[in-house]
């Protein structure tokens, strides 16, 4: 065994003098280098740079041991005495864990401002470091955990000593701690995640493990608050996610039947001083948090809805269709499933089971009670970027109606776009319910509008790049009428639906519609037009299960668009439906001259700025009708006016109403 003895004032002059070396070392190795006129060996990164390396790696060795110190010395002495088998980092990280978790034990509602400060800056310096963060939340355990939060929420709601904000910090790095402590390898991270759900769900406690910790702890009925800030962090390990929400779902399962449901204990526990970013007015749910954690894991999140359960437990029927999501609005399990949907790991390990999932989730949850624009709009921007990821099975659920099923995965091959193996799909009779509610937030209005803009730029892409290559093939002539005509189901499916809610920063419906026009032709003129580098052998390389994600207009381009001054576009028909032909003649003729097809020396000097060719997005509106007889001049050749108007304007009014009639 070896005693080592600290003095704490020496051990911190020698942090900063080597943390003041390491800094001026790099510094004046770099004006060395940059005003020497000859290669200086001996200051590179190999060479020199092993030494600070060095100095740095000894710079935690140190530290470890001054906080250390601080913690054992109680008294104030300044100096402290500490016996290991060794005097390893390792083990001087692993006491420093447990007297960290021990400091926590500490800390009550009568804790003064000095022993949370204290804490604090420790907990700041080393929520990071796993074997540190390991070792605390070991010693502490899954109750010691809980406990700890529960005092800190007992001194934020009934004014602690403490400055209030220093409360939240500190709970907030405590969970930080946890986080990196369920990703340290060894940490039981699976048993922790379930044991962290037990003990903040007291009905999955004993009578007697209930009464141990209140006499320990003393929470009171808040939990489900807790519970929801600890599962808040994002950056949890699977195993430990997992855990949890295996755990949590066998409350909810054990409480469906039973004299009080989960939702219902949520909503007597649901309130608390800890921040869980809740605005809703409802209670704390902790397993919309969950999902909301499997929006940004997704692996994990795939596994708990595929996984096969003891009993046969339906958990997808049951959280995409049958469970409640007052409190949150749908948002979780909406992100829980954009998330898993969208992900490319999921897409490449399982397709089918990925895709599979999306199909039942959008059909199952269309038919959800309470999923609506009016109050379902925390799901908005996650159904729109499920629904804009995958607007192929939109547009052919549009174009093919089918009956309500249960939904799966299918392939699916659309000419002049893609084949996919497997994609989900999508029943028209859900249309309706999954487009109000992307449509009725700003930001889903805007992911729907990038998805049918690029959706159908990219088949025009395809085609013109096609006829490039044989200008003359009646087949390819063919084809690109139809992808033409084809565009104006999915063009007034989207403004019948955006006309049909009520967004917040629109002026009327009437700019709704504008602006989602607008956004639509922006985002047309962020594909790259065939002839540009993107473009393969056939067309667009953006083809993939998530083609439209590589267009995002921006930041709040959905609410500069409601500040436009563009002339509000009218709930007029039959006018739509001439604004949409005027918009697919403009963008199939600067396809047809950037890929070639069209000669740029028959191209009017009006479609180039500063020897580049316009996007649509460039036209004044009040000047759009001209263009679109100019550009129907050049894509004469291969489709008439007729052609285009006649199919165009009866498509678009046919679902410039419900999908579903």
């Amino acid at each position: 065994m070896t005693t080592v003895t600290i003095k704490i004032d020496e051990i911190s002059a020698a942090i900063t003098a080597m943390e003041d070396l390491s800094s001026e070392v790099t510094s004046q190795a770099g004006v060395a280098r940059s005003a020497s006129p000859i290669s200086l060996p001996s200051l590179s990164e190999s060479t020199l740079g092993k030494k600070t390396r060095w100095l740095d790696d000894h710079l935690e060795d140190l530290t470890t041991r001054r906080d250390l110190a601080i913690l054992l010395d109680t008294e104030g002495t300044g100096s402290a005495s500490y016996t290991v088998t060794s005097d390893t980092l390792s083990n001087v990280k692993e006491m420093l864990g447990q007297e960290l978790a021990a400091a926590a034990g500490t800390i009550d509602a009568t804790s003064d401002q000095d022993q949370l400060d204290h804490l604090a800056g420790l907990l700041e310096t080393w929520k990071d470091d796993p074997d540190v963060m390991s070792a605390m939340f070991t010693e502490l355990g899954p109750d010691g955990t809980v406990g700890f939060m529960a005092t800190i929420s007992s001194a934020m709601g009934y004014g602690g000593v403490g400055d209030p904000d220093v409360y939240t910090s500190l709970a907030e790095d405590f969970r930080s701690g946890l986080a990196t402590a369920s990703n340290a390898p060894g940490f039981p991270a699976e048993e922790f995640g379930q044991e962290i759900v037990r003990f903040s769900v007291a009905p999955l406690l004993t009578d007697e493990e209930q009464q141990a910790f209140a006499e320990e702890f003393g929470m009171g009925m808040n939990g489900a608050n807790i519970l929801t800030f600890l599962m808040g962090d994002t950056s949890y390990s699977d195993d430990f996610l997992l855990g949890a929400a295996n755990q949590l779902d066998d409350f909810e399962r054990m409480a469906r039947d039973g004299v009080l449901t989960a939702q219902d204990w949520y909503s007597h526990n649901g309130y608390g001083p800890l921040p869980t970013g809740n605005e809703t007015g409802w209670y704390d749910d902790p397993m919309a948090m969950i999902m909301h954690n499997f929006g940004e894991n997704p692996e994990a999140g795939l596994t708990f809805f595929t996984q096969p359960t003891e009993d046969g437990w339906d958990r997808q029927t049951y959280y995409f269709n049958d469970r409640e999501w007052k409190a949150d609005g749908y948002g979780g399990i909406s992100h829980a499933v954009e998330g898993i949907g969208t992900s490319a790991e999921n897409l490449t390990n399982d397709p089918e089971a990925t895709t599979g999932l999306v199909s039942r989730f959008l059909d199952q949850v269309a038919n959800s009670p309470g999923f609506n624009a009016n109050d379902a709009q925390p799901a908005s921007p996650y159904i729109a970027d499920l629904l804009k990821f995958y607007m192929p099975a939109v547009d052919t659920a549009l174009r093919f109606p089918n009956e309500d099923g249960d939904g799966g995965s299918t392939s699916l091959t659309i000419d002049n776009f893609g084949s996919f193996d497997h994609y989900p799909i999508l029943f028209t009779d859900d249309l309706d319910s999954l487009m109000q509610v992307s449509m009725s937030t700003p930001e889903g209005m805007q992911r729907i509008a990038e998805g049918v803009g690029v959706y159908q730029q990219t088949q025009i892409n395809n085609i013109a790049a096609a006829l490039e290559a044989n200008p003359d093939d009646p087949d390819l002539r063919m084809q690109l009428r139809d992808v033409l005509q084809r565009s104006a189901a999915l063009q007034g499916f989207g403004e019948y639906s955006v006309g049909q809610v009520e967004i917040d920063g629109a002026e009327d419906r009437d700019a709704q519609r504008q602006a989602f026009i607008d956004l639509v032709s922006d985002a047309t003129s962020l594909v790259p037009l065939p002839g540009a580098d993107v473009v393969g052998e056939f067309g667009s390389d953006l083809i993939d299960f998530g083609f439209s994600q590589a267009v995002d207009l921006g930041t709040d381009a959905a609410g500069d668009a409601f500040t436009s001054e563009a002339a509000a576009a009218t709930d007029n028909a039959n006018d739509r439906a001439a604004a949409g032909t005027n918009r697919v003649k403009i963008t199939a003729y600067l396809a047809l001259v950037e890929s070639g097809v069209i000669p740029r020396d028959e191209v009017p000097d009006s479609f180039f700025q500063n020897g580049r060719l316009i996007s649509a997005a460039d036209i004044p509106p009040d000047q759009v009708s001209a263009y679109a007889q100019t550009a129907m001049s050049g894509v004469s050749s291969y489709a008439s006016n007729n052609d285009l108007e006649g199919p165009y304007r009866d498509e678009f009014l046919e679902y410039y109403g419900p999908a579903g009639e």
